[in-house]
């Protein structure tokens, strides 16, 4: 057998990463106001890390509430009929909430590479007439351990011959890929829920406040691809790292941030939810986490946040959704409604790569995807109805080429990321996370 060696192109290479934050435990009581306190410096970038003083939850904890989410979903439900005496692989190995249930959600199929007939030589050697990648929007059926599987055995026969495996040469296979004879990969996005467990005290209260109003789930087939609360990617998010990555499980949220009002900090107000599960025990990594006010279940309505004041619920906005990818699940072009922030948080898994543009380029790169992407001919709102599909994956190098700063983030398990208004931004999972 001979192990490979992967190129890494100098473009890449020269990615500035995305600068990454560390908050103490003081500035970490308050979510809003620490993005606010950032902002000016993280959003030159479009895209920041931040890295919670606490370690990253358990895969144990994260599969329980994912699970007990999951079953909540009218759209989804329980899958009675499964076999249930499988475990989990990884860490914490073992049955999952003890037999009782393994929720079930669906993916989508998504095309990677291209066909000679859909190439055309341009300025900075060949690319995609119309770099729009093909998704259906229905796929098949999985509990998350039939999905993690599944997601080992791709990533063995994409990565069973490379050498050495990082984060770059990923990278590197990605976008090689993308450039080649299609492959086709498959991403839950935009499920509505949250692999956070259920806080109570003062922020359950925004909780519950916001399933008293009348929840409106729109239909997934009438969602837009993208990612997040259209057709993106894994959404508050998890992904493992190891040699053969598999899958990623993401949580995200978007909403529009300001000044905050209050500072909430103490967390003896939260007991958790379901303290009787042994993976939801008080004091756990997981739990300090949903019990802070980062829970993307309540963030959007919390104190300084404008999106408290919105009636109805929208998933992807006011609540959580969640992305569970596989190696090459990927999220196209795009940028938040509304010119909204967003937040994504990684429970357990692979990492994710990001790639983001300033907002303040927000235009430039309008015009750059125009003339590289769907040929140069399409008048500018056409071409911004085709990036709102959010099916366009262009590669960076020509972002860069055409002298618009683009940066990258390798977003790890256990950290979020924050995405800034007018900040497009792309991505993929290095393997099973969510």
């Amino acid at each position: 057998m001979v192990m490979k060696c992967v190129d890494i192109p100098e473009w890449l290479k020269g990615l500035p990463l995305a600068p990454e934050f560390r908050p103490t435990d003081t500035e970490f009581a308050d979510p809003i106001a620490y993005i606010s306190k950032i902002e000016k410096e993280a959003s030159a970038f479009g895209i920041c890390k931040v890295i919670p003083p606490l370690p990253k939850p358990s895969k144990k904890y994260v599969v329980h509430n994912l699970n007990k989410s999951l079953s909540k979903c009218p759209e989804l439900g329980l899958n009675a009929n499964r076999d249930t005496s499988s475990t989990t692989s990884g860490e914490d190995e073992g049955n999952v909430d003890g037999g009782e249930f393994r929720a079930v959600f669906t993916t989508r199929h998504q095309e990677l590479g291209r066909s000679e007939k859909r190439k055309i030589k341009r300025e900075f050697g060949f690319h995609p007439l119309g770099a729009q990648k093909q998704v259906w929007q229905s796929g098949e059926v999985y509990t998350i351990e039939e999905f993690e599987a599944k997601s080992k055995n791709f990533a063995r026969s994409q990565l069973g011959l490379v050498k050495e495996i990082s984060p770059l040469v990923v990278e590197a296979m990605f976008w090689k890929r993308a450039s080649e004879d299609p492959i086709y990969v498959e991403y839950a996005n935009d499920v509505p829920g949250s692999a956070f467990g259920e806080p109570e005290g003062l922020f359950h209260y925004f909780h519950r406040r916001r399933r008293r109003q009348k929840r409106t789930i729109p239909d997934r087939n009438s969602r837009r691809n993208s990612g997040y609360y259209k057709n993106d990617e894994v959404g508050t998010s998890s992904s493992s790292a190891d040699k053969s990555p598999c899958h990623s499980v993401e949580t995200r949220s978007a909403s529009l941030l300001t000044p905050p009002s209050k500072k909430i900090t103490n967390s003896s107000l939260f007991r958790p939810k379901d303290c009787s599960n042994a993976g939801a025990m008080e004091g756990s990594a997981g739990w300090n986490l949903s019990n802070s006010p980062w829970n993307l279940q309540v963030i959007a309505r919390s104190p300084g946040s404008l999106t408290r004041f919105m009636p109805d619920d929208i998933p992807g906005v006011t609540s959580p959704m969640v992305y569970i990818g596989m190696l090459f699940s990927w999220f196209a072009w795009h940028v938040e409604d509304h010119e909204l922030h967003s937040l994504n948080f990684l429970h357990t898994g692979s990492p994710k790569t990001w790639y983001a543009v300033p907002g303040d380029y927000a235009f430039s790169f309008e015009e750059v995807i125009r003339h590289h992407a769907y040929g140069g001919n399409t008048d500018r709102l056409a071409a911004l109805t085709l990036l709102g599909e959010k099916t366009t994956l262009l590669s960076p190098e020509v972002v860069v080429a055409s002298g618009i700063p683009c940066c990258r983030l390798v977003q790890n398990p256990g950290e979020f990321v924050v995405t800034f208004p007018r900040a497009y931004h792309i991505g993929f999972s290095h393997g099973n996370c969510f």
